[in-house]
C-alpha cells in the first residue's frame, strides 16, 4: 500500500497541481527571465500538505510536509542546476536530522528519469526509474533495491515522501 501512494505522489508531483497555490513574486532580471521565488502548496488526500519554495536565484527549492496536525513529517532541500532543473537533494527526517541523500538524472525533455537515493556516506539504498508517454504524461515509475532488483509492492519499503518540486 505504502508502495502504491508513493508512486501516486511522484504522478501527483510531475502534473500540474491540482490543489490550491500561492505564487509570490519577489525579484525579475533584466533578461526576461522569471528569477521571482515561487511558493507553492500541495494538499495530500490524507490532509498532510507540502509547502514547497524555489529561488531561482539561489538555485534552490525547499520542499516542506506537514501531517494534518500541523506537524512537520519531512523536509528536502534540493539543489538545482543553472537551469533550476533538480540535481540533488537531502531529505530530513520529523526530527531535522538528515536521513539520506537523493540525485536525479533527466531526459532531453528535463523531465526526471532516474532517481538515486544513497545513504548519508554514499551508499545507494534504492533507484527509481521513470516512463513518459508520447503525450508527456508519466506513465510508470519502477523502483529498485541497492543492488537492482525490481521492488514489488508487498517488498517496497520507500520512503514517506509525499512530492517532488515542481522546478518549471
Amino acid at each position: 500500500m505504502r508502495f502504491h501512494a508513493l508512486l501516486a505522489a511522484f504522478a501527483i508531483a510531475l502534473v500540474p497541481a491540482i490543489c490550491a497555490a500561492q505564487d509570490d513574486s519577489t525579484s525579475s532580471s533584466s533578461d526576461g527571465q522569471d528569477n521571482a521565488i515561487h511558493a507553492i502548496t500541495t494538499i495530500h488526500d490524507d490532509g498532510s500538505y507540502t509547502v514547497t519554495v524555489t529561488d531561482p536565484d539561489k538555485h534552490s527549492t525547499e520542499a516542506t510536509t506537514y501531517n494534518a496536525a500541523k506537524r512537520v513529517i519531512e523536509r528536502i532541500e534540493y539543489m538545482l542546476d543553472e537551469n533550476n532543473v533538480l540535481v540533488s537533494g537531502t531529505v530530513y527526517g520529523p526530527d531535522n536530522a538528515p536521513a539520506f541523500k537523493t540525485t536525479y538524472k533527466h531526459d532531453d525533455s528535463s523531465r526526471i528519469s532516474e532517481e538515486d537515493d544513497y545513504t548519508l556516506d554514499d551508499q545507494l539504498i534504492r533507484r527509481f526509474t521513470y516512463e513518459y508517454g508520447a503525450d508527456g504524461k508519466m506513465l510508470r515509475v519502477h523502483a529498485y533495491d541497492s543492488q537492482g532488483n525490481e521492488l514489488h509492492e508487498n517488498d517496497a519499503q520507500p520512503d514517506e515522501r509525499q512530492s517532488l518540486p515542481r522546478t518549471h
